[in-house]
């Protein structure tokens, strides 16, 4: 999917909204507002738009409060690239390129990850002569198979993160920090790998291929 940096949605810009739904998950009306600086009314604007793109859905809490939850479209909205078209020469160097990474990924002990799997999807798969992005996803296997040894790892790794300075927005992010690094190597701030893991459900609703298979 691509979003066109000038563009707007409910007269906020479509990058601003992309980066806000890629970060969260689910939301209340006030925290959107904070969040991206809006007046109740332009936020009120923005809402109604969401829902009618298909982005979000209005979810009810069990104390009867309203609140909002990306829809599977937002998902696939908040990975949009807003990088130039790729020429198919282009787009299967990056793949190529991506395939290098996994291989030095899964020979290097320092990651707790390896990468069994690598699939492509969406647009890399048709027969179109420019694509807005590859869609790659990624299998991952933890190295260590003892849950308590597994465990520890994560967690020192994590602290180790955190006295090299890097700051972690919520403790799942702190958790997951294995993986998340497993990823930014994998991306290698590439803006034409739209970069998902296998769990992600847009698997489930499109045709994908295996490109990569690690039989260790």
């Amino acid at each position: 999917m691509y979003v066109d940096p000038k563009g707007e949605i409910g007269g906020v810009p479509a990058i601003q909204i992309r980066d806000f739904l890629r970060r969260d998950e689910e939301w209340t009306f006030a925290y959107m507002i904070e969040r991206l600086g809006l007046s109740p009314s332009r936020a009120k604007t923005l809402v109604s738009e969401l829902l009618r793109l298909g982005y979000v859905e209005m979810m009810n809490s069990n104390d009867g409060s309203r609140y909002y939850r990306k829809t599977q479209v937002g998902r696939r909205f908040s990975l949009a690239s807003a990088a130039r078209p790729l020429t198919r020469k282009t787009a299967e160097g990056k793949v190529a390129e991506f395939l290098e990474r996994v291989r030095a990924l899964n020979a290097n002990d320092y990651y707790l990850y390896r990468v069994r799997r690598v699939y492509v999807f969406g647009s890399y798969l048709t027969e179109r002569d420019r694509i807005n992005d590859v869609d790659i996803a990624v299998e991952l296997v933890d190295r260590e198979s003892d849950p308590e040894k597994r465990w520890a790892m994560h967690q020192a790794r994590s602290h180790e993160a955190c006295e090299k300075g890097r700051r972690f927005s919520n403790l799942t992010e702190e958790l997951s920090w294995s993986e998340i690094e497993v990823l930014l190597y994998l991306k290698n701030r590439s803006r034409a790998i739209s970069l998902h893991t296998t769990d992600d459900r847009v698997l489930t609703q499109t045709d994908s291929h295996v490109i990569f298979e690690d039989g260790t």
